[in-house]
Formats: structure tokens, sequence, C-alpha cells
């Protein structure tokens, strides 16, 4: 054989494997709703993300949303002969359709606006850090309702990128992403903070912390004769950790300025307001 045939003909070769193991490796999960087991059956077994193999009966075992403890939305959570979990995943509730049949449909109770004592940041996800539990969350279909739902868990960080919540008890730092909006809840009585702005200038000093303890620090900072009545935390470019800076003015309409750093600004209320 022609060296330039044979090396077509082994190209060709090649780029037919390549493309069956490509298709082989693509129907090696099933799609949500198709079988995944059951006597006699030879398919593929394993259920793509954020679904698992249910068994209906001896003879077929389905594709359904959710997991072995908790039933995902649109899977049956309910009805007549049914043995299956009966908890929905976050966000959704069991609705019943009639005496066989129960399904998890989104709830009609998620909050449309976010509670006011949280301050929103676009373009700021926040890092886990490593111990933090109970931060996943499924079902949770909008910006205000990952708040709502971080704040229904006693958490005090929320992100939300990608149509997926994480919600979170301890921040250190955050991640600038586009794609990515933040939130982080601060005592509303006391403060008015706003994400993605500074005070620019009127420091007193500063501290390497959470956005939540700066909160709790800003209480009782003093430097130079001044009191802390507003801060900012932030984490600058370079930098591993946020850092809170705070300030002192007599100006208590003062609004904050625009910033792209990704920091939240508070501002002491006028009756905490001290200088």
């Amino acid at each position: 054989m022609h060296s330039s045939l044979f090396t077509s003909v082994l190209l060709a070769a090649s780029a037919q494997a390549a493309h069956v193991h490509l298709r082989d490796i693509k129907a090696a999960q099933v799609d949500v709703w198709n079988q995944c087991g059951g006597k006699e059956y030879r398919g593929d077994t394993a259920c793509t993300s954020g679904n698992y193999c249910k068994v209906i009966n001896e003879w077929y075992s389905q594709c359904q949303p959710g997991g072995q403890s908790e039933v995902g939305l649109w899977g049956q959570c309910g009805g007549k002969n049914y043995n299956g979990a009966t908890k929905c995943s976050g966000g959704n509730t069991c609705k019943v359709w009639n005496e066989w049949n129960s399904q998890c449909v989104p709830s009609n109770d998620q909050p449309a606006t976010a509670p006011l004592n949280w301050a929103q940041v676009d373009g700021v996800c926040y890092n886990k850090v490593e111990g933090d539990k109970d931060t996943t969350t499924s079902g949770i279909s909008s910006y205000e309702a990952c708040i709502n739902e971080a704040d229904k868990r006693g958490k005090l960080y929320a992100n939300w990128k990608d149509n997926q919540c994480t919600v979170l008890s301890t921040v250190y730092s955050y991640t600038q992403d586009k794609g990515c909006k933040g939130a982080a809840k601060y005592n509303l009585d006391k403060y008015t903070c706003a994400g993605n702005t500074d005070f620019y200038g009127s420091d007193i000093g500063q501290a390497q912390t959470r956005f939540d303890r700066c909160l709790d620090e800003c209480d009782y900072y003093e430097s130079g004769g001044h009191k802390c009545n507003a801060f900012m935390w932030v984490r600058n470019p370079g930098s591993e950790f946020g850092v809170c800076y705070f300030k002192s003015f007599d100006d208590f309409n003062r609004k904050p300025s625009t910033s792209w750093l990704g920091g939240i600004s508070c501002k002491r209320n006028p009756k905490y307001m001290q200088h």
C-alpha cells in the first residue's frame, strides 16, 4: 500500500475510534426519566448528574431527580403504594395530584425579594473555608431565593453562580468573577451597608479579618480620639484575605462611592453614630 494512502486510512480509523470512544462515554450515563435497571436489562445503569436510579419494580428502574434520601424537582414523592422518599429537595414542595401520584414541584412561597439586611455584591463569589458544612443547596431558582435560603439556615454569606446557590458561615476572602453574585448579612438596625462601594479616605485603622468581625470590631474601635462609625471590607488585588478599613467622619448623610474591588462599605445609622 502506498505510504500516503496507508497514512490516510490510519488517520480515518483513528478518528472513527475516537468518535466511537466519545459516543460510548456519553452513552455510559442515562438521562433523567430513562431506564437504568431491572431484570434482564442490559443497558447503562449510571444516571446523569443530579439524578439517581430509582427501583420501580423488579423489571424496571428509572433515573429520577434527587437522591436516595430526598426527591428532586419533578420527581415522585408520594401516592398509593409508593414506598420511596417523600421529602423534596430545597425550594420544592410535594404536591398531591391524585391518590396515586404526588410530585415535587417548585414552592410557591419562595420570596421574590431578598431580606434587607443582606449586602448584595455583583461580580463576587465568597470562598468556602475548610470545615464549613451544609453549604450546598438544590431547587433554588433565583439569587433572591438563594439569600433567603442562607438566612433560613443561619448562614452569613451566599453565592449565586450558574443558577447554583452556595451558602456559607465563615468567609475570609472572595474571588472576583463577572458570573458570580454574592451577599453578606449585617445588622440592619445598626448599619447601612452596600456592595461594590467604599467611603474613600477617612481611615483611622485597619485589620485583616472577616466581614462579620468587621461589623463587631467597629463597635469598639477607636484611634487618635476618633471612634469608628463606618468601614469598608475588601480583598485588595494580590492579597489573600479581606481587610477591614475602619473610618470616622462627621457627615451623617455621606453616601459611599462606587468601587470596582468587590468590597462592602457600611455606615452606622444615626442613632448609633459616633465620632
